[in-house]
């Protein structure tokens, strides 16, 4: 089978050679690619101990398709994914959601940290979930969450006090925590001076903010409407919804292990903290780690209080791959399009953000816009990602969706050449759709002629068994590693973005 998107699949080769990023997936309704170093995603351990001579009469060939795809961090998509969705489908698109009923009266509080947050809204009483949705809650962009590490009441010595007269300590061992309530008191001091940070007057500006979504899984946790069954029914919810396997990492810390991984930008102190106290010794790849320095923070150092109350966000920390986030694409475009129809501006709306998803404000839009301006029947709508997550959709039922993992430097030891894995799939993100169905093409590391100049090596077509062993191999011989003296700028991704939506906006 010949190439399909040859122009796409090179473009976005190019900028893995530039290490802009060195894996990549997208999709839209008419199939779904994926390319990465054969050392970066581990197959499946039934891939191998279910093969066989036939295709056919392998169990593996039958299993999900959306096990062949490598996943992602997939950054801010946690938002749309998670907080978001979950709103829309357990209030079954209320236009409660967006009326004038305030906040406070939504609230129904389960713990101290409830009390908190309503009587925060009680004293906002304009204060709506579409303000939290639409950024246009006054708070500001972002705050350190490691002050969750130290800032709470000190039991060990409950007459130490700071200048507020409040108790303050830090417990340096939290796996001393076996009961998580050391870590549920943290969050709950986190909750509090994220609230304290909110305006008493809303004043109708958008601030694009991590604490809204902060915010949001606390009231998630504590909402009247609907009965609270933990994180993990909550994910459980979407996932059969959208028949998916999204996970979030502070729910499933060592499944994000198999993720592709992602090398940070600087050597801050702060990440610093976060990766030496769990002793990984410069070992990106050996962990699953959000991108997020305050996503990772709620995952790994709060692990101990899993089992009780795991410590969640929903602005960063979910992962999945491709073939998830285009199933979710069909809810968001029928769900969007009723709140369109009711024609009514909602309290909290945004000139940016419909219903919490970010729309195109000119034609240089991420989107990848094949006109502007817009007809008045079509809407086009959705959210990005800092790791170079994107994804669009339109009110007519078509959506791109782009996940990479920008990144600082690729660094390995072991396997210094490994070759690349392209998949594709012709309609793949439709529900039972099967690895028979699935292509696979390698192509093997550049080589340098007599002047200097590269020389690409073609692409291969490879059956799926033997791509699969390929990158088990690879897998097994390398060491991912986070070279802390190779600092570089961020890239900008708006124009692969806009590039790539060029492309995959069907005609």
């Amino acid at each position: 089978m010949a190439l399909p998107y040859t122009s796409l699949i090179e473009s976005l080769e190019n900028e893995v050679q530039k290490g802009t990023f060195t894996a990549w997936s997208c999709a839209n309704a008419e199939g779904t690619w994926a390319a990465f170093f054969a050392d970066e995603a581990c197959p499946p351990d039934w891939v191998l101990d279910n093969s066989t001579e036939n295709d056919q009469d392998n169990s593996a060939s039958n299993q999900p398709l959306r096990a062949w795809f490598p996943a992602f961090d997939l950054a801010s998509l946690s938002k749309p994914l998670l907080a978001n969705a979950w709103f829309r489908h357990a209030l079954d698109n209320e236009t409660l959601l967006y009326n004038q009923t305030p906040l406070a009266g939504l609230l129904q509080p389960r713990s101290e940290e409830g009390v908190l947050l309503r009587q925060w809204a009680e004293a906002r009483p304009w204060l709506t979930l579409a303000h939290l949705l639409n950024h246009t809650s006054g708070l500001p962009a972002w705050c350190w969450f490691g002050r969750a590490l130290w800032q709470f009441p000190n039991e060990r010595n409950p007459a130490e006090k700071n200048h507020n007269g409040r108790a303050t300590g830090r417990i340096l061992d939290l796996n001393r925590d076996s009961n998580g309530e050391i870590a549920r008191l943290a969050q709950q001091e986190l909750t509090r001076h994220v609230l304290s940070r909110g305006p008493l007057e809303a004043d109708g500006s958008t601030t694009y903010s991590d604490l809204n979504y902060y915010l949001l899984a606390r009231v998630v946790e504590h909402l009247g409407l609907h009965e609270f069954r933990g994180w993990q029914g909550t994910l459980d919810s979407l996932n059969g919804l959208w028949d998916t396997q999204f996970w979030h990492a502070s729910l499933d810390p060592e499944r994000s292990q198999i993720a592709i991984p992602f090398f940070p930008y600087v050597n801050s102190q702060v990440v610093a903290h976060v990766y030496e106290q769990r002793k990984l010794d410069n070992h990106a790849g050996n962990f699953g780690s959000v991108h997020d320095t305050n996503a990772n923070i709620l995952s790994s150092e709060f692990r101990s209080a899993h089992q009780t109350s795991p410590f969640v966000s929903s602005h960063a920390g979910l992962f999945g791959n491709i073939v998830d986030v285009a199933r979710s694409a069909s809810f968001f475009i029928e769900s969007q399009q009723q709140f369109h129809e009711q024609r009514h501006s909602p309290t909290g709306n945004s000139t940016r953000f419909s219903w919490g998803l970010d729309t195109p404000s000119t034609a240089q839009s991420t989107a990848g816009l094949k006109t502007w301006p817009l007809t008045d029947d079509k809407k086009i709508f959705g959210h990005l990602g800092y790791t170079g997550t994107s994804l669009w959709m339109a009110s007519d039922g078509q959506f791109h969706v782009l996940l990479t993992n920008r990144t600082a430097q690729r660094r390995t030891l072991g396997a210094p050449s490994a070759p690349r894995i392209l998949f594709f799939q012709k309609d793949g993100h439709r529900p039972g759709a099967s690895v028979n169905e699935l292509e696979c093409w390698v192509r093997f590391p550049t080589r340098r002629v007599s002047h200097g100049q590269n020389q690409s090596n073609p692409w291969q077509s490879l059956p799926w068994r033997d791509a699969y062993t390929l990158c088990f191999e690879q897998f097994r011989l390398v060491t991912r590693y986070w070279d802390r003296h190779a600092l570089r700028t961020p890239p900008d991704l708006a124009k692969i973005r806009r590039e790539v939506g060029q492309i995959l906006w069907s005609h």
